[in-house]
């Protein structure tokens, strides 16, 4: 997938300013609570003590700003400082103006005047056209309307156009409001998590490799494809040293720490009136039935059986409780648990763990973890049936699906990689490893 040998920005003379706005104040701004982590995690890998490109000191994080000032004097420091490496970053809302002109939304943006309460993409522009940074990169992660993503996708895009500054590389996503692209529960949204995951490969990637990457995943996922716009400069600069990983939080500790992923099920109070009330429309339904074909000694014999088959059934609808699905990453290796039933497979026998976007053989299923065993590793019992009917060979195991233990793909990653050390894969590194998962 690489595309040419990296090179690497001066430190010292390279600046950031990370923009992301996560709640909004007007109601028809939906809240996208993936942003927080968006600018947290790309903070962490842009910093990384060992493998990023930006000293700390020297990258500015402004998380919900509510106005055009502090987002101008963040511009303005840090297009005065840079010298080498200027680097802009924005998740959030991306709107149009009645003209047809993009605007990046603050949390007190209205879109009914979005000219005078959202940051123009233009005086963004002018900044980085006024930086005196060799190489000025521009990343925007915008949900936008229905309207800016047909505006986009049209011959000479709007977007490009409007981003269209000499010396910037430029890589946009076209993510909309709906939730598949920022679904509930997860860390990233869908641009940003694939950002992040390029980030971490093995092998540091160059911003044209980057964009190769990012569009990899979000074609997979049938997302809009990212856009990419490198005007008079190089994309093979690299944005970190090595792999980066996200901060997920302090890491276990003792030896039998672990970390769990848990779907919590929905509180169903409503479900089970509705079964009570068809368990008792069942009984009546029973007793007419009964009293109309076979008499009231039939009904007598035969109906109170079923009166008292029936009251154990709702009875037990009304006691029964909905028991989670866990994911369970520790030291021993990593297993599933649903009520009394697990399953589990040590990380001795594997000889590497991934997620894949397509269940092999199925029509769709997104983000399922796969397992390689190691030749000659025993087959552990108790995973999915169904998935796992459908594997190549007995070296796999599909231990489910990610949505059903609500586990985050880059925390989950970060679970593996600490206990179990450098076996995870990318879902591009399983396919080249063995094309018949496709």
């Amino acid at each position: 997938m690489k595309q040419s040998a990296p090179r690497f920005p001066d430190a010292a003379a390279s600046r950031a300013v990370l923009i992301g706005c996560s709640d909004f104040d007007d109601i028809d701004l939906p809240a996208i609570p993936a942003v927080k982590s968006n600018l947290a995690d790309l903070r962490s890998a842009l910093t990384h003590e060992t493998h990023g490109i930006l000293l700390p000191e020297h990258r500015r994080l402004l998380a919900d700003p509510g106005d055009h000032r502090s987002v101008g004097m963040a511009l303005a420091q840090a297009a005065r400082e840079a010298e080498d490496l200027l680097l802009v970053y924005y998740a959030g809302h991306g709107l149009l103006d009645e003209d047809g002109l993009l605007h990046l939304a603050l949390s007190s943006t209205d879109p009914a005047h979005v000219g005078f309460t959202g940051v123009p993409a233009d005086l963004v522009k002018r900044y980085l056209g006024r930086a005196r940074a060799r190489l000025r990169v521009l990343v925007l992660d915008c949900c936008f309307s229905g309207r800016a993503v047909a505006a986009m996708t049209e011959s000479g895009s709007l977007l490009s156009a409007q981003l269209d500054v000499h010396g910037t590389y430029t890589l946009t996503s076209t993510t909309a409001t709906a939730p598949s692209h920022a679904p509930p529960g997860q860390r990233h949204t869908a641009f940003t998590a694939a950002l992040l995951d390029a980030l971490s490969q093995p092998e540091p990637l160059t911003l044209d490799d980057i964009h190769q990457h990012i569009d990899t995943v979000l074609q997979g996922a049938g997302l809009p494809r990212p856009q990419k716009r490198s005007v008079n400069t190089a994309g093979d600069i690299a944005l970190v040293r090595g792999p980066a990983q996200p901060d997920a939080g302090p890491p276990p500790t003792g030896s039998q720490a672990e970390i769990r992923f848990r779907q919590q099920p929905p509180d169903r109070p409503a479900n089970r009136r509705r079964d009570t009330v068809q368990g008792v429309l069942m009984i009546a339904v029973l007793f007419a039935v009964m009293v109309v074909f076979g008499g009231w000694r039939v009904t007598l014999i035969f109906g109170g059986a079923a009166v008292l088959f029936t009251a154990l059934i709702c009875l037990l609808l009304l006691l029964r409780r909905d028991v989670p699905y866990d994911l369970v990453v520790n030291g021993d290796g990593l297993g599933t648990e649903h009520g009394t039933h697990s399953a589990h497979v040590p990380w001795k026998d594997v000889e590497c763990v991934g997620v894949l976007r397509r269940a092999p053989g199925t029509v769709l299923v997104p983000n399922v973890l796969i397992v390689r065993l190691k030749p000659n590793a025993p087959r552990p019992p108790g995973f999915h049936k169904r998935l796992n009917r459908r594997l190549p060979d007995p070296r796999y195991v599909i231990a489910g699906m990610l949505g059903t233990y609500g586990a985050d793909p880059m925390r989950l990653r970060s679970a593996i990689e600490h206990f179990a050390g450098g076996i995870y894969r990318t879902d591009q590194q399983l396919l080249e490893m063995d094309p018949r998962l496709r």
